[in-house]
């Protein structure tokens, strides 16, 4: 069983329970003696909290607690949500969430930003202004933004708040604020999208 389970890429238990549904990624028995099936994906999050450092595993855990997290009564006439507020450590220069960043729940009145965002950033930076100050929460929605669309950029693993300019011979992003460089983008540079900036959070409070 044991060789056959390894030909096939499969756990023993998949052979052996007939409760696991053959579109189960893979299985794992947990403390209490039973089986849990895994979808793909929930396979790739486990693998990938393992591959974290400690002070990850930490740092994911809290985040999920946060999200699982039941607010107080609100002071708000009328439905809010709760949404994580991503904030910069340094306000130096390596992009607009600074050299790193902590993270802050807060709850906010819905409206067409925050019913649509998936989380939020604290601006700290001038370049979004005249459109946005810092100490502004922008929220953000996850998805590719439209041309000329502000979204949350990683390059290099730098984070940055752009419009991202696709010509024929140069990609780069480009700020609001005139005052501030343009950033190109090489074929060697790591470019990602982690989300479309959906606006200004207006009325919201800490939690």
């Amino acid at each position: 069983l044991y060789q056959l389970s390894q030909a096939l890429g499969v756990s023993m238990h998949y052979l052996l329970e007939e409760r696991i549904p053959v579109e189960a990624w893979m299985t794992a028995r947990t403390e209490e003696e039973d089986v849990r099936c895994l979808s793909q994906r929930e396979s790739e999050l486990l693998d990938g909290f393992e591959s974290l450092t400690e002070h990850g595993q930490q740092l994911l855990e809290a985040v999920l607690d946060l999200l699982l997290y039941q607010s107080p009564k609100s002071f708000f006439d009328g439905p809010t949500r709760k949404l994580l507020c991503f904030q910069a450590v340094a306000r130096g220069r390596r992009g607009s969430l600074g050299e790193g960043f902590y993270f802050r729940p807060i709850q906010a009145l819905l409206d067409p930003v925050t019913r649509e965002a998936d989380f939020t950033v604290l601006l700290t930076s001038r370049a979004l202004s005249p459109a946005f100050g810092p100490g502004t929460i922008l929220g953000v929605g996850l998805g590719q933004p439209d041309h000329n669309q502000l979204g949350l950029f990683l390059v290099n693993r730098e984070v940055y708040i752009r419009k991202l300019y696709r010509g024929r011979n140069k990609n780069k992003l480009v700020a609001v604020n005139l005052d501030y460089k343009d950033i190109p983008l090489g074929e060697r540079d790591e470019l990602k999208c982690l989300g479309t900036i959906l606006g200004a959070v207006r009325n919201y409070r800490w939690l």
